[in-house]
C-alpha cells in the first residue's frame, strides 16, 4: 500500500492507506471531495473507498506510518535504480527503457542501436522506482496522466552522468525512458569520431569562414551533437565570442557562453537567438533548427557577419537544402549563406578482439561487433554550386556537380573506406 501511496502523495492529499482488497483501496482522509478521489484513482489504478477522519488524526497517522517505513521503501527503490545505472554505464548503454506490463516490470537497454532485456522485476517495484527517478529528474510525481520530461546529473562509478528522462502513460502505467550521456566520454576529436584526414581538412576549411552557416544533419541519435562540440572546440579561442543556445546543454565548455532553452519562461530558440545577436557574437551555435522562424533568423545571421553552426533532421546533405526551403527560407538566402553540410550515420564496428569470427568472444559476447563509428557525407559549397542551389530546376545536379569538382565526400566513399579497413560490418 505504501508503494501505491508514497509519502508525498499522502501529505499532498492528507490521506492514509487503510486496506487493499482485490481492486479496492480503502483510504482514510480529512478532505472527502471528488477531486481527491479522482486523482487517487488515477494514481493508484484502484477503486477508492473513502473513510472520513479528522485532520488531526490523519496528520498523526501519516507521521506514524511514513516516519518509519517510507525511508526503507524509497531506499530500496533507489538502490535498484543505482544498480541499473551502474550496469548501464559498464555496458555503454545509450538508453534505458523501464516498461510496466500486466504482472511484471521489464528494464531494457539499448546498446549499439539495439534493445535487449537486462532486468525483470515484480510489478510492485514500478511505482517506487518511477517516483525515485521522477524526483531525481525534477518531474512532478503526482502527475501520471500526461507525458513529462526532466533531467538529472548523477555520479556513477566516479563518472559524471547526464540523464534525460521522459515519461509517458501507457495501458499498464507510466513508461520511463532514460537517455544516458557520459560527460567524461562525451567530448571526442574528429579522428575519434571516425572522420578521415581528408574529411577533417574539408571541415576545417568550412568553419574557417567568418560568416555563413554550416549544418550537421542526420537522424536522432546519430552523433550530431558530438560532432558539433568537436567543431566548437576547434573554434574556441580568446579572440572569438562564441554563444550557443541549446536544448539541453549537453557538454559545458570553458570559454563558451552557453544558453539553455527554457520554454516554461518563454526562452525559446527564436527568442534566445534574437537576444544573442545583440551580444556581439562571432560564432553562434544553435542546437537544432526546428521551425521556420529559427531557420530564417539563423540564415539571416549567417549573412550579416556571423558564422552559424546548427543541426537539422534530414537524411543527406542535399536534402537539407530542400528542408530549409520547406521551412520558408528563400533559395537565394540559402545559396548566399550555406558554407557546407555534414551528414552522418552510425554503423556497428567489427569487434577488434575477434574480428567478428569468434562466437565465444568475451568482449562482444559473440555478436561480432563492438561499438559504433560514423559514416558521413560532406558537401562543400562554392560559387557554381550556389548557382545550382538558387535554381530549383537544377537541384538534381548539385550532387553530381559537387562530386565532379571534388567538393563532396559521399556516403559511398565513406562506406568503402570502412570496408577496406574492415572496421564495420554489413557494408
Amino acid at each position: 500500500m505504501l508503494s501505491l501511496i508514497p509519502e508525498k502523495i499522502a501529505r499532498k492529499y492528507q490521506v492514509i492507506p487503510i486496506e487493499l482488497k482485490d481492486d479496492t483501496l480503502t483510504i482514510g482522509g480529512s478532505k472527502d471531495n471528488l477531486h481527491t478521489i479522482q486523482d487517487l484513482n488515477i494514481i493508484t489504478k484502484k477503486k477508492i473507498k473513502f473513510e472520513k477522519y479528522s485532520e488531526e488524526e490523519i496528520i498523526k497517522e501519516i507521521e506514524a506510518t511514513y516516519g518509519n517505513n517510507i525511508e526503507v521503501n524509497e531506499d530500496y527503490a533507489y538502490k535498484i535504480f543505482e544498480s541499473i545505472l551502474e550496469r548501464a554505464i559498464c555496458e555503454n548503454v545509450s538508453d534505458i527503457h523501464i516498461e510496466p506490463f500486466d504482472n511484471y516490470l521489464v528494464i531494457r537497454f539499448r546498446v549499439d542501436g539495439e534493445l535487449y532485456e537486462a532486468f525483470r522485476y515484480t510489478l510492485d517495484l514500478h511505482t517506487p522506482l518511477t517516483s525515485v527517478i521522477k524526483l531525481r529528474s525534477g518531474i512532478d510525481i503526482t502527475e501520471r496522466r500526461l507525458p513529462q520530461d526532466g533531467r538529472a546529473d548523477m555520479n556513477v562509478r566516479d563518472k559524471l552522468i547526464d540523464i534525460r528522462t521522459s515519461t509517458i502513460p501507457t495501458t499498464y502505467g507510466e513508461k520511463t525512458v532514460l537517455r544516458i550521456l557520459n560527460r567524461d566520454d562525451f567530448f571526442k576529436t574528429k579522428e575519434e569520431i571516425g572522420f578521415s584526414k581528408e574529411a577533417i581538412q574539408i571541415i576545417k576549411e568550412m568553419i574557417s569562414n567568418n560568416s555563413g552557416i554550416v549544418l550537421i544533419v542526420g537522424e536522432t541519435g546519430c552523433g550530431k551533437s558530438t560532432t558539433m562540440y568537436s567543431l566548437l572546440n576547434d573554434l574556441n579561442t580568446v579572440s572569438k565570442n562564441i554563444i550557443t543556445i541549446e536544448d539541453p546543454v549537453e557538454y559545458k565548455m570553458d570559454g563558451i557562453n552557453q544558453i539553455q532553452v527554457n520554454a516554461k519562461v518563454g526562452l525559446t530558440f527564436e527568442k534566445g537567438l534574437r537576444a544573442i545577436l545583440r551580444q556581439d557574437p562571432d560564432v553562434i551555435m544553435i542546437g537544432e533548427i526546428r521551425d521556420s522562424e529559427t531557420a530564417k533568423i539563423a540564415i539571416r545571421s549567417s549573412i550579416t557577419g556571423h558564422l552559424v553552426l546548427s543541426t537539422l533532421h534530414t537524411n543527406d546533405t542535399v536534402s537539407s537544402i530542400t528542408r530549409l526551403k520547406d521551412m520558408g527560407v528563400d533559395l537565394y538566402l540559402i545559396s548566399a549563406s550555406l558554407v557546407g553540410v555534414i551528414a552522418q550515420r552510425l554503423v556497428k564496428k567489427v569487434c577488434p578482439y575477434c574480428e567478428g569470427e569468434d562466437k565465444n568472444c568475451e568482449y562482444c559476447s559473440g555478436k561480432g561487433y563492438l561499438g559504433r563509428t560514423v559514416v558521413y557525407e560532406i558537401l562543400q559549397i562554392d560559387d557554381e554550386i550556389r548557382e545550382c542551389i538558387n535554381d530549383l530546376n537544377r537541384h538534381k545536379e548539385i550532387k553530381k556537380l559537387a562530386i565532379k569538382k571534388g567538393k563532396m565526400i559521399t556516403f559511398e566513399d565513406s562506406y568503402k573506406e570502412l570496408a577496406q579497413n574492415k572496421l564495420a560490418e554489413n557494408i
